[in-house]
């Protein structure tokens, strides 16, 4: 390791001011000290600057600017400004745990050869609503997160010294860590890490969580266009809608519109079990299936008409495909 601090942190805000406290407070807690901490700021509009600079006497912090309203190149700034080989990321709404700086170290030391490392994602809530989705991805997250998606960028880090070109693809709005994980992990080493633990904390609101996954679909569209890597599961709800629509209309009845309904019933079912949700939460775990996936579905939906009619955005799609081959 030939940089200096051993690590930097990067955290990127847009009007983070009722979470940033707690995200840079669990760093402050941190039993491994030497980092360096970057704010990259999406043009904030609420206290979260002035947060910020209450902890400039408690971690060797500095703000830099976006400004773009792109997550991809908040990161890439991010990196750009990073006076260490080493470069983690965790969300400004989220916490880390005490030893998570110290693992990240420790994991690149004992394995220089490694480029990207991600770990584990606690479920973490601040509302009975955000208590229901954080079950809901958790439970999806044991069972079908193997492979590029244990890599998330809300909790990853990345080794320079091994690959100085390492950058997120700004294309990709969202969805930017699976990319990433998928055209660098192939090549190069990844690895998971599961004492690498941050509290990693979901939407408070059904609204909040129908827009991140109306915006995750869209950007797995093209993800799987771009890696040719095309999960059924991830079409499920998608082949529902359009299904239900067209036996509908051959049917000249609109009861298989409800189709979703069931098929969210039942996961709602399986993660009341699977996870042993309390009383006061099971209710909630089927609305929250039901808005995952009908936003999902939308996403994904438009996602793929987009590819269908945008021939500008086929060909650099299809330019990307070129140089993974």
């Amino acid at each position: 390791m030939t940089g200096s601090p051993g690590l930097t942190v990067v955290i990127l805000t847009f009007n983070s001011a009722l979470t940033i406290g707690a995200c840079l407070d669990s760093l402050v807690n941190q039993r491994n000290r030497d980092f360096d901490v970057i704010i990259v700021d999406d043009d904030s509009t609420d206290e979260t600057e002035a947060i910020v600079s209450g902890y400039s006497n408690r971690l060797r912090l500095s703000i830099t600017r976006n400004g773009s309203h792109n997550i991809a190149r908040g990161r890439n700034i991010g990196i750009s400004c990073a006076r260490s080989n080493l470069v983690a990321f965790v969300d400004s709404d989220d916490c880390a745990e005490p030893d998570w700086t110290r693992v990240i170290v420790d994991t690149f030391r004992e394995h220089p050869e490694t480029v990207l490392i991600s770990g584990e994602m606690l479920p973490a809530y601040r509302t009975l609503t955000a208590h229901a989705i954080a079950l809901n991805d958790h439970a999806v997250r044991r069972l079908f997160g193997g492979g590029i998606m244990q890599f998330c960028a809300a909790n990853c880090a990345i080794n320079l010294g091994t690959l100085q070109e390492v950058r997120f693809d700004e294309d990709f709005r969202f969805a930017e860590d699976l990319e990433l994980a998928s055209r660098i992990g192939g090549l190069y080493g990844k690895r998971y890490v599961p004492g690498m633990k941050i509290r990693h904390y979901s939407r408070e609101t059904f609204s909040q969580y129908a827009r991140q996954m109306y915006r995750y679909g869209f950007m797995k569209s093209w993800f799987s266009f771009v890696t040719r890597s095309f999960r059924w599961l991830d079409f499920v709800p998608l082949i529902l809608c359009v299904g239900g629509s067209v036996v509908g209309l051959l049917l000249q009845s609109w009861w298989p519109l409800l189709l979703n309904i069931p098929f969210a019933l039942a996961e709602a079912v399986f993660v009341i079990c699977y996870e042993r949700c309390p009383a006061r939460i099971a209710a909630l775990t089927f609305p929250a299936w039901l808005i995952k996936n009908l936003s999902w579905s939308s996403g994904i939906g438009l996602g793929l008409l987009t590819l269908f009619v945008d021939k500008d955005g086929r060909r650099l799609l299809r330019s990307k495909q070129a140089r993974r081959a």
